[in-house]
């Protein structure tokens, strides 16, 4: 049989084409759907994670403003100082107040979630008598509000316990290192770099520190 067309000139080629059936259509329309739903399955879960990331590190920071409240409260009544190491749970309860409703009362402040479990919380016992208004420490040495931790946050720590840690002043980086041993870094764990903690100063404020600012 001739290539030419009736015309003359060459036949055009043919194409080939894929014609597929219901059953092929109706598979393909499954794995689809499939993929979009681990897709939207796996984005809110991270979104999830987030939240819960950002919730629990909100509630530790409200927990520890409350918890530098009633030890100013305990200081404004003990010429200045601040609780002592050992005592410091029982002497800064009796200054926490919670709002109506609020479960567990004051002793809630002395818990807080975290990505596995609760956490508790500890005090530095360098900050044990620390004056407030004189700014010395139980040495009557000066010392800067900003650089001394009065808590930092513990796994498995109750609230009926005094746990106590022991962290320099914040001065040098050979402190710091010393502060990274202390830290667990309960929120955001998974994360290896970007796991978080919180940390409470003798001057009031609230910091969060994750891993990977130790990283130098």
């Amino acid at each position: 049989m001739s290539d030419l067309s009736v015309g003359g000139g060459p036949r055009p080629e043919r194409r080939a084409t894929l014609r597929l059936g219901q059953r092929e259509l109706s598979l393909i329309s499954l794995a689809v759907i499939a993929l979009s739903v681990a897709l939207v399955g796996f984005f809110g879960y991270r979104i999830f994670l987030n939240f819960k990331v950002t919730r629990n590190l909100i509630v530790a920071e409200n927990n520890l403003r409350a918890l530098y409240t009633a030890m100013r409260g305990y200081a404004q009544d003990w010429e200045g100082r601040l609780p002592d190491a050992d005592r410091w749970v029982e002497q800064t309860l009796g200054y926490l107040s919670a709002p109506r409703g609020m479960g567990g009362g004051p002793q809630a402040y002395l818990q807080g979630p975290a990505d596995s479990g609760t956490v508790g919380y500890a005090y530095n016992e360098l900050a044990s008598g620390y004056n407030v208004e004189t700014g010395k420490n139980a040495k009557g040495e000066v010392v800067n509000p900003g650089q001394l931790i009065l808590l930092i946050e513990r796994p498995g720590v109750t609230p009926e316990q005094s746990a106590t840690v022991r962290i320099p002043l914040q001065t040098n980086l050979q402190a710091r290192d010393a502060l990274e041993k202390e830290l667990a870094f309960p929120h955001n764990s998974d994360d290896t770099e970007n796991a978080t903690t919180v940390v409470l100063y003798a001057n009031g404020r609230v910091q969060r520190l994750i891993r990977r600012d130790f990283k130098f």
